[in-house]
Formats: C-alpha cells, structure tokens, sequence
C-alpha cells in the first residue's frame, strides 16, 4: 500500500508510544496531501476511503452520498479481499437511514459504532444537538443495538461498523461507513485521525461544488457570449436565427427547439426556425396556450371555460428567481410533464408520435412589447437505478430487506428536470435574442422607411442606387454584364389633371404591381421620382434579354387598368444602358439610360431603345487618360498614401505600405486601378515605380530623423518593374541616395510575377535579401504558384489577400484558407500579415489563429504623408514609457 514506506518512524530517539503517535501524524499529513493534491471530488472520495481503509485495516469502507429524495448511493468504495460484496453504484433507499439519526447527524455531528456480535452500540456527540456548538469534550453513550439495525447489518455480512457523517452547508452531504466482517475496536486516535479526513472531505466538497459552480458559471457566460457574436454577426438573419437557435438547444440540453418571430411592422411574416425533435403541428404559436405566453395582457379566447392562463404551469419554486413582475419580463415557463397540463389536451394527438415529454418557453418580451417566444423540448428518457436489494414494504411489519443483492429499477414516462441554473440561462438567452430582434426591428424599420417609396413600397432611388453599386461589383468581378432600365409613363400629367392624384396614385401603386410581377428574383424596381422608374436587370446573358424584358413591360401596362367605371390605358417609354459597355458605375447607366428613355419617346413613346454610344466614348476615354499619364510625372501630380501595418502582439505599427494616387489636374483623382493596367501596358510602370520606390524611402528617412521609432516601409512592384535587368542595382541606389537602411525597407512580390520566372524569380530575391531587404509575397491566395515554389523562394513574410478577409465572417471556407494559410507561413518561419481588415469580428478572428500583423480601414484608410506622420506621432506617444495594448484595438 502507498503508506506503508512511512509506517515506521525514523530513529529520532521516539519510541513506544510516541512512535505510534508520530506513524499516525505522519499517515493524517500524508492522507490530507493527497487528498488536496486532486481538483475532482471523485478522485478525492476514491483516495479517502482507500486510505481510510488501509489504515483502519477493515474489510470495506464506503462513502454513501444522498440523494434530493433522502435516498442514498454509495459513490466511492474500498474493499479488502473477498468477505464482504461491493456496494459500488448501488443506491439505497431513504428508510434505509431514518430521520431521526439523519438529524442526529446534523446537529451532533455523532459518530455510531456498532457491535453486532455484543450487541452495543456506541454513540459519540462532537457538538450539542441542542445549541449546535462544539463540546470541549466528545460526549460518549452505550445502548443495545435496535434489532432492526442488527438484522440489517447482518443480513450484509457486517459485524462491525462505524458511521462518520459528512457535512456540507450545514446540511448533510454523506456518510462514511467502515464495514467489516469480524468484531472491531476503534482507538480515539483511530477515531480522531478518521474525523479529521472527513473534515477534509467537507472541504473538498466545498471546493468541488465551488469549483464546478465557477465552471457551469463560464459555460453559461461562454454560451451567452457565442450568442451575442452569433446575433451581431454579418450572416443574413436567416442562418443566424437557425444558428442561435442550434446553439441554443444544445445549451440547454434539449431535443429540438423552436423560436417564433412575430410579423414585423415591415410587413416582414412571421417567421418561424426549427430544429431537430419537432411535433407536426407547425403552428402551435399561434394558439391560444402560445399566445398568453407571447401576449399576456391580451384578451385570449378560452375555448375550454378554464381558468385563465396564470402561471399554473410555471414551478412553483422557479417563482423567486427574478423580483421583477412576471409581465415585464422574459421568465420561462415550464411544463415538466406536457401529458399533465390540461391546457395541452390540443398537442396529445402530435406527442403520440414523438418521444417529446417536457418543455420550456421563453418569451420574448419586456413590459409590453414582444417580438416572439423560445421553446426548447425534452424527450422522454429512461432511467435505471440499481437499488441494494429489492425493497417491499409491508405495512404489519416493516423489516429490513433481506438480500442485498443488486436490483436493477427501470423508470419511463418522465424527461429530464430543469434545473435553476437552466432556467436562468434561458432567461438570459431571451433577453440577448429579445435585444437583437428588437435592435434589428428599430434598424429595418428606419431602413425601410429611408430606403423605399411611401407611396408604392418600392425602392427608392437611394436603395436603387445602393443595389446597382452593388451589382456592378458583382458583374465586375464575375464578367458578366446587367442592364438599367428607365420607364417613364406617357402623359401621366393628363391623368393627375383630370381625374385627380388621388387616381394617379393608385394608378402609381398598380403600376408598380405589375412592373414587379415582371421580373425576376434578382431583378428589382424602384419609383424614382413621380411618374418614372427604374428597373435593374442583373445579370443578364446577352442584350436580347434586356430587349425581352422591356417588350414585357410594354404589354403588361397595355392591358387598361380599371379604376370603378372607368379603364385607363397607360404606355410608357423605356430606356436601356448595359454595363459594362454604356458605363461601369450607376451615375453613369443612370444618365445613359435616361438618354436612351428621351430618345424612345422621341421615336414616338411606348417603345424601348439601347443606348448605343458606349464603345466610341470608352475609347475615348482610354485616349485622354493614357495622354494625361505621360504628362502626370512630369507635372508632378503622382502623391503616396501610406496605410499602416499593426502588430497584433503589441497593437504597434511596425510598417507602412505605400500606395500610389493620380491627383489629374483635369479629371481629379483617378484611383490605382484605373491608371495601373494602363502604365503597365505602355511601360511607363517602371519610371513610376521607381518614383514610388524613392519617395516612400525618402519618407521613411524623413520619420527616422524626427525621432521616430523605425519601421518598415512596403513598396509594391509590378510585373514588369521586377524584369528588369537592373532592378537590384536601381534599389541599392535608392537606399544610397535617401540614407534609409535596407533592413527598414520591404519589397512586395505578387504570386504571378514570382512563378513567371521561378528561378530568375529566386536570383533576384536572393540578392535583395543579401542586401538585408526584407521580402514579402502580397495576395498570397490568389494566384498560382505551387507549395514547392513557395519554398523554394527566399520570403519573409506572406500577406493574405482581402479576398479572404472580406468573406470571413460569411464563410467557412474562407475561415478554413486563413488558418491553413497562417500554419503554413510560420511552419516556413514566415511572418504572416492579413490586408483588407475592416471588422471587429475579422481582427477577433485573425487575432485567434496567432495571425503576426494586419492592415485595413479598421485601424486607418491610406493617408498622405502628413496625416499618416501625424498618426504615426500620436500612436507612439501614447506607447511611450509602457506597452497599453492589452487588446484593446478600439483604441484605433
């Protein structure tokens, strides 16, 4: 056995009875070690009675744990050989221990000795059961055993036993009970030692529920917090109700689970999500039962002359866990057992079918205001019990059991309890969907009244504008193409003349039926402005799809619109613009099409006609631009932004990248990548670059000599800077020529240029970074290189393209690339930097897959010199004398 290394006294000179003395601390200090040594009770319960066993050298000790009902099970066990059977896992029932000794227990903390071949019993009180305070010494009694105890220990094949209670809260937890088969005596040392250990339980105890308190206190906190991200997330609103909803049910350990959404001022429906275990009625929202919950102060028809709907079903014992009246906020409801609740007589005919048994429903609701109601299902469960011995009572005479032998008890018709802690995870959980639905209701309602026609409910030109902005991208970056229609009635005035606004509204509102009733689910149309409207088409395959749309406009509107007596017959003109040949941005479709509408009706009305100029004018354009670019270094009209690069450790910025603008002095600011494609086609790339690479080293100088802390300056080459055959050299004379140190300048290579030429590639990084200059692989991502020539290649750091970051939060796949691609950049020891960063939620996530750095519009857009040295001050201020970053990125 484990003590018994120790069981004899070191030669100190203690001897005889000093030595036992000195064994037996010894043993206490050595048990109490162990015991403290374990964070799980289970662990602890086990090595007590291990211990206690051993030292005690009887045949079993056991730890005997109540139950809520009185009834006991024995929970943790040690036996010595074969003389007397496990009791392990076995429960006992609460007859087994009558009241009175329970009490006894409690307030005495008395221990029991019994002797079953004398027949005696000895009974040692530590505190009075009167006042319950500790005695200065154990007060000691001797009776004859009850022989109802005698025949009960008997029956067990016990002889001997000691009963030690263990204390929890003042109330009382378990019992230890040492067992064994032949007489036994006990010390008061043995005693004193035994005591002493139980203390030590108590502790644990205290500690174990302590600690698991703390535990389910953080799930729920954890719970409660995923929630939040999930309801305050990017998703669409469908898959983030289905989500919350998931998540919740597992949460709170149910079987499936409905949350119901009442119809929103918007004229959004109802919406109702489900998930897993469900009855087949679909609508149970909508009943009565339902609706008192959802709908407290409203009058309810009471189809079964019953009370009326108070708080029946709800636990009595859940009434006290809020002090706030029960209508003015979210408490659960309960129905422990639905085959019970006669307000559920409806539901019988579905539960026959489904192994559903209780239920929980959360309203979504604060004082008067309800958006909807949670309801989370349990199944019905089976549970077994193994009882020591099967127990029959008789009522003439109620004699122990006897056998012990193990009898298996099987119990159904019943789910598993709530629990306290539930409920109030359910109340949080309502009140964080209950915040959400109401902030999303606020927002769509202002949105919609903001973004749409009062009168027609159609988009407005603000909406319309936003969702052709939006298409165009799409088109743009899928190559396909979209076209913009702009209809306007003929001779509408006539109708607001003659027949009053009254008619023409109505006739607005049926025409915008009708328009409607013509499209297609990606299609949509918005009142511009009186009788005109406009119509995106997006996308479309070819102009005859344009052509054919317009024709069906043409002949719904033909058909008369009857307005009482009357039939009005309303034409219209339209104008078409496709992009992205009539424009690539909406002002541009919108003014085109407007030209192409003016020209149907100069055509006569109730056509349709293309605008038709848009090839001559785009190479127009292309002419005046590429002139302009020749002209733009000469007349200095080229200016660096510069977007900073924070480290996600210390929240500092370590780098810069610069970025190239075209301030024209005839058409403004022209964006990089209006004016790039083009220098890199005529080859003014290379003398622009050159300027950038100068300037932004120039730059970085300028910030070193003011005292600023060095960082790394980013300069982007394109293709054809980076074959030139004198690229190094022009390089290593910039760096001379501005005094910067190759160390504080980064060189940015895309995947395409890198695999055009792997191993011209390889040579011409190599010498840059013999030079000290670091090297870095921009959009990584997207293009082609293979994992066998990013090796090969000497790289310092990767950058993830925004690509990836853009559709982080929307999918998992993008999620899934950025891990991968973080763990492949530091399993190569490169540092990894993620651009294009524009939410809290993309930081958060970066931030926890040990992303090294990030840029993006989150912390700072591109800006000129002067605001990025501004910026650059203020950050490293604030960092002076101390490093505050604590995560704390809202600081930005």
């Amino acid at each position: 056995m484990a003590h018994k290394k120790n069981t004899k006294a070191p030669d100190l000179g203690i001897k005889g009875e000093e030595a036992q003395v000195y064994d037996r601390e010894s043993l206490l200090n050595r048990i109490a070690t162990r015991i403290r040594r374990s964070l799980e009770l289970r662990e602890i319960l086990t090595t007590t009675v291990q211990e206690i066993r051993s030292f005690l050298g009887t045949d079993r000790v056991k730890i005997y744990l109540f139950h809520a009902d009185g009834s006991g099970e024995v929970t943790a066990e040690a036996r010595h050989g074969a003389r007397l059977p496990s009791l392990l896992g076995l429960h006992f029932p609460a007859g087994d221990v009558p009241p009175y000794a329970r009490q006894m227990f409690v307030k005495a903390r008395q221990r029991v000795i019994v002797d079953v071949v004398s027949g005696q019993k000895t009974v040692s009180q530590l505190d009075c059961p009167n006042t319950q305070e500790s005695l200065a010494t154990e007060d000691i009694r001797y009776s004859p055993v009850d022989p109802c105890h005698v025949e009960y220990l008997t029956t067990m094949g016990v002889n001997s036993s000691l009963s030690v209670p263990i204390l929890h809260q003042n109330q009382l937890w378990g019992l230890l009970v040492s067992h064994h088969a032949e007489p036994k005596s006990f010390t008061e040392r043995d005693l004193k030692i035994v005591q002493l250990l139980v203390d030590q339980v108590s502790i644990a105890i205290a500690q174990s529920n302590l600690l698991s308190r703390t535990r389910q206190q953080a799930q729920h906190e954890a719970v409660c917090n995923q929630i939040s991200r999930l309801l305050h997330s990017p998703l669409n609103i469908t898959e983030i109700r289905q989500k919350v909803l998931e998540q919740t049910v597992k949460a709170l350990q149910g079987s499936g689970g409905r949350l119901y959404i009442t119809a929103e001022p918007t004229a959004q429906p109802a919406q109702l999500y489900t998930y897993s275990e469900q009855l087949s009625l679909t609508c149970i929202e909508e009943s009565p039962f339902w609706q008192q919950i959802i709908n407290p102060t409203k009058d309810t028809p009471n189809t079964n002359n019953e009370k009326s709907f108070e708080l029946l079903f709800l636990n009595p014992e859940l009434k006290n866990l809020t002090d706030l009246p029960l209508n003015t906020q979210n408490f659960p409801y309960i129905i422990a057992d639905i085959y019970q609740e006669s307000q559920l007589e409806f539901l019988k005919p579905e539960l026959e079918s489904t192994p559903i048994r209780s239920l929980l429903v959360v309203p979504l609701r604060y004082q008067q205001q309800c958006v909807g109601c949670l309801t989370i299902f349990r199944n019905e469960i089976e549970t077994e019990t193994l009882w020591a011995g099967r127990l029959n009572p008789d009522e003439r005479n109620l004699r122990p059991r006897r056998s012990f032998e193990a009898w298996r008890e099987i119990k159904k018709g019943q789910a598993k309890e709530w629990s306290s802690d539930e409920i109030k995870l359910a109340q949080a959980l309502g009140v964080h969907l209950y915040m959400a639905a109401m902030q999303r209701r606020v927002e769509d309602t202002i949105r919609h009244q903001a973004s749409h026609d009062l009168l027609t409910g159609l988009p407005n030109r603000l909406l319309f504008n936003d969702r052709l902005s939006l298409a165009l991208a799409k088109i743009h970056q899928r190559r396909e193409m979209l076209a913009v229609a702009f209809l306007d009635l003929d001779f509408f005035k006539n109708i607001n003349d003659t027949l009053g606004h009254a008619v023409g509204d109505e006739l607005l509102q049926d025409v915008a039926k009708r328009l409607k009733q013509c499209l297609r689910e990606s299609d949509i149309v918005a009142r511009w402005g009186g009788d005109e409207f406009t119509i995106l088409l997006s996308p479309i395959q070819s102009t005859e799809d344009a052509a054919q749309i317009a024709q069906r406009f043409l002949d719904v509107l033909s058909i008369p619109f009857k307005f009482s007596q009357q039939e009005l017959n309303v034409k219209a003109s339209i104008g078409i613009a496709l992009a992205p040949y009539d424009g690539e941005d909406a002002e541009t479709l919108l003014k085109n099409a407007d030209a192409a509408m003016y020209r149907a009706k100069q055509q006569g009305r109730n056509n349709y006609q293309l605008y038709t100029s848009a090839i001559g004018n785009k190479a127009f354009e292309r002419l005046v631009l590429e002139n302009n670019l020749y002209k733009a270094l000469e007349r200095e009209e080229f200016l660096l932004h510069y977007q900073p690069q924070i480290d996600l450790n210390t929240g500092e910025i370590v780098g810069m990248e610069a970025l190239i603008r075209w301030q024209s002095a005839s058409s403004g600011l022209i964006p990089p990548d209006r004016f790039i494609p083009l220098a890199e086609e005529t080859g003014l790339i290379c003398p622009i670059g050159e300027w950038v690479l100068r300037t932004a080293c120039a730059q970085n100088r300028a910030w070193q000599l003011a005292g600023l802390p060095p960082l790394r300056m980013a300069v982007n080459l394109s293709a054809r800077q980076f074959q030139q055959r004198n690229l190094v050299k022009i390089i290593a004379q910039v760096l001379k020529e501005t005094g910067l140190e190759p160390a504080y300048l980064e060189i940015e290579i895309t995947e395409s240029i890198a695999i055009q030429d792997v191993d011209f590639t390889i040579s011409v990084l190599e010498s840059l970074q013999r030079m000290g200059i670091h090297i870095s692989m921009d959009d990584f991502g997207t293009g082609y290189s293979s994992l066998w020539t990013l090796k090969q290649l000497p790289l310092d750091t990767l950058k993830i393209d925004r690509s990836f970051i853009h559709g982080l939060m929307n999918h998992t796949k993008e999620a899934a690339i950025i891990t991968a691609v973080i763990a492949l950049g530091h399993g190569l020891n490169l540092k990894v930097i993620a651009e294009g960063v524009e939410k809290a939620e993309e930081l958060e996530f970066l931030r926890g897959v040990k992303c090294d750095s990030v840029q993006g519009y989150f912390f700072s857009p591109p800006l000129p010199a002067a605001k990025a040295t501004k910026l650059y001050m203020r950050k490293t201020q604030s960092k002076a004398g101390k490093n505050d970053f604590d995560g704390n990125y809202l600081t930005w």
